[in-house]
C-alpha cells in the first residue's frame, strides 16, 4: 500500500511550494494594484464632495 502512495506524496511535496508561491504572488499583485496613495484618496473625496454636496 505504501509503495502505491509514494509517487503521489512526492508530487505533492514538489508542487505544493510552487502553488503556494503562485497564489501568494497573485494575492500580492491584486493588493498592490488596489493600494491608493493619500493624494489619490484626497482627490477622490474632493470629487465626491463636489458631485454630491455642491
Amino acid at each position: 500500500m505504501n509503495v502505491i502512495l509514494m509517487p503521489i506524496n512526492s508530487e505533492i511535496i514538489i508542487f505544493t511550494p510552487f502553488f503556494v508561491v503562485l497564489i501568494g504572488f497573485i494575492v500580492f499583485s491584486i493588493l498592490k494594484k488596489r493600494k491608493r496613495s493619500a493624494k489619490s484618496i484626497y482627490k477622490l473625496i474632493d470629487d465626491l464632495e463636489k458631485k454630491y454636496i455642491y
